[in-house]
């Protein structure tokens, strides 16, 4: 087993960096410039063999054109962790609202979308010439037909071809966002207008990121995470914890099961870097299914309207046709028959990303509010019947947790053979005082639909931008790393997280906030309405003063149309905006 090393000491900062403009997203206006910006600057924390492209941390950089060209100058500086099996595309809809709000105001803010470097271990090639070629089947004939393009074949990684990435952990993570801060904001008296946020398990990323002491020494706080977020964070869509448990206010317990734990983290970190650090397993690998979406989204921008051959495109082996099974099947049959999955319909390219992500069709947590099909359509009774949760008290009471992920509300289209369009967000019908009955009403309306998949496409295409929507590769060290650094095993490299506060052990024995949530800065933490996380409200770990979008899912928080059906401005980008500029 091996043994427990410290933190190594950080270095200052990048040697290299090089910017590129990005143009050809509608969002971005004539007001809104986007660049790319990459920094060479390897890790003290990888130590193992790795290509040279992973000595690069890289983000998407978007401001205001009529503000000033230099991040210090600004009013007010926001850098975004995206989530799990997450790229920096995922903020494209977000990113250039919040600058545009901000401007309206006379203030002069950036969004910096971040970019984790495991990123560097994809293969963008085929992207690249089918961007150039606006032909998605380029693509098609690269990732999954084996064809070569300028003599570069695509190859499938194993887990032991990345072992690498079993070393990019929390430690790693929370160090690449400080260089990153670092290199926009050098003056750390200018840190106060810095803001770190972050979504899904970005938003998770954001407690310790506040309670992280890069130095170790308790006496420097320039470099502790709440001075270089000094503005505040905004978790969206998840929340901030620093000491669930409040071990800090126990020290021997925390003493001993950090020691326990840690035993534990160095037995997992072991295996991470041995064949483990990745989801690229026999069945199921996480590289294809995420080109398999994202060849979706190309194919919904390139060729909106024409009718879908993705059915033909896509194997359907073992390294994706589980995940396709579990997600998307009509009833339990379809586990094992696979006949109602979207390869079985005849659908346009726009219906059948939103087959893919639309909350009235994918199963858990991976949708937004996209609009509905253009075609007759039949309720699913996987995983949950539709109409269960309408059932009197009973109905209410067991299901409003299943209710927000999608159960309960899910449909495909009747007929194999009809081709299905796809009518967008703003063309829904309006909600009516009876609200939506999934048994004999309407199955959605205006108030549950607020993502234009137009721009979802564009966001998911990873063709002509730099960056994708899907990290390929997430290292599933740096899940492991926060459970223990929130958890049982803060030894090592997560000693770092000392800046602990709130928690159960605090509050039963010194009266402290029951909450983990950082209290050093402030906090804007934002739930989409239909999401489960709001229900974590429960055991009382949200901080009052959260905002609850209504009608929002998973990502509609970052991915949410500017012109809303309600004739109101985008709530998220709206109070993110104010947030960033109000005192």
């Amino acid at each position: 087993m091996p043994i427990s090393t410290a933190a190594p000491a950080f270095s200052v900062g990048p040697d290299r960096v090089e910017v590129s403009p990005v143009t050809g997203d509608p969002a971005l206006g004539d007001d809104v410039e986007e660049t790319y910006v990459r920094l060479h600057y390897p890790s003290p924390y990888s130590t193992m063999a790795h290509p040279e492209a992973c000595d690069w941390i890289s983000f998407v950089r978007y401001r205001s054109k009529q503000g000033p060209q230099q991040s210090a100058d600004a009013d007010a500086v926001l850098t975004v962790q995206p989530g799990t099996f997450s790229g920096a595309a995922n903020m494209n809809p977000q990113g250039p609202q919040v600058v545009r709000k901000a401007a309206a105001t006379g203030k002069f803010v950036e969004y910096i979308s971040l970019d984790r470097r495991a990123n560097c271990a994809e293969d963008r090639t085929g992207w690249e010439a089918a961007d150039k070629a606006r032909d998605y089947h380029v693509a098609a004939d690269y990732y999954f037909g084996g064809k070569a393009i300028d003599g570069k074949s695509y190859r499938y990684q194993t887990p032991q071809d990345l072992n690498y990435l079993g070393e990019y952990g929390l430690a790693l993570t929370m160090d690449d966002w400080r260089v990153v801060i670092e290199y926009l904001l050098p003056d750390p008296g200018a840190r106060t207008k810095s803001f770190c946020g972050g979504h899904s398990l970005g938003a998770f990323l954001t407690g310790p990121m506040m309670a992280w002491d890069f130095d170790q020494n308790a006496a420097t706080t320039e470099d502790a995470g709440f001075n270089l977020c000094g503005g505040g964070i905004v978790p969206e869509d998840g929340f901030a914890m620093t000491d669930p448990v409040g071990f800090a206010g126990a020290p021997p317990l925390d003493m001993f099961f950090s020691a326990v734990g840690g035993a534990v983290k160095n037995g997992v970190d072991w295996l991470l870097k041995n064949g483990l650090g990745v989801a690229q397993w026999p069945v199921l690998a996480a590289s294809e299914i995420m080109n398999a979406y994202q060849l979706a989204g190309m194919a919904a921008d390139q060729n909106p309207d024409g009718e879908s051959d993705l059915k033909t495109l896509v194997p359907a082996d073992l390294r994706t046709e589980p995940w396709m099974r579990a997600f998307y099947g009509k009833d339990y049959l379809d586990l094992f028959t696979g006949r109602n999955l979207p390869r079985d319909f005849r659908l346009t390219n726009t219906a059948a990303l939103g087959m893919l992500f639309d909350q009235n069709s994918a199963e858990y947590v991976l949708h937004a509010g996209m609009g509905y099909y253009d075609c007759p359509t039949v309720g699913k009774t996987y995983p949950i019947p539709n109409g269960l949760a309408s059932v009197p008290i009973l109905g209410p009471t067991l299901f409003i947790i299943p209710l927000r992920v999608g159960y309960g509300q899910n449909y495909t289209p009747v007929d194999h053979h009809q081709l299905c369009g796809w009518k967008n967000y703003d063309q829904m019908p309006a909600s009516t005082i009876d609200g939506i009955d999934p048994v004999r009403g309407n199955p959605t309306d205006r108030d549950h639909e607020v993502t234009d998949i137009r721009q979802f496409a564009r966001a998911m295409n990873p063709g002509g931008q730099p960056t994708d929507f899907f990290e390929e590769y997430t290292p599933l060290r740096i899940v492991t790393d926060t459970i223990f650094a929130l958890g049982l095993g803060r030894d090592g490299e997560l000693r770092q997280l000392q800046n602990r506060s709130g928690g159960v052990l605090n509050f039963l024995l010194h009266g402290d906030r029951w909450q983990s949530t950082p209290s050093a800065r402030r906090n804007l933490t934002l739930l989409s309405g239909d999401s489960p996380l709001q229900n974590a409200g429960y055991a009382g770990i949200l901080p009052a003063n959260a905002k609850i979008i209504p009608g929002y899912r998973h990502y509609d928080v970052v991915t949410a149309a500017e012109r809303q059906n309600n004739g109101m401005p985008e709530m998220a980008s709206s109070l993110i905006a104010n947030f960033l500029t109000q005192p």
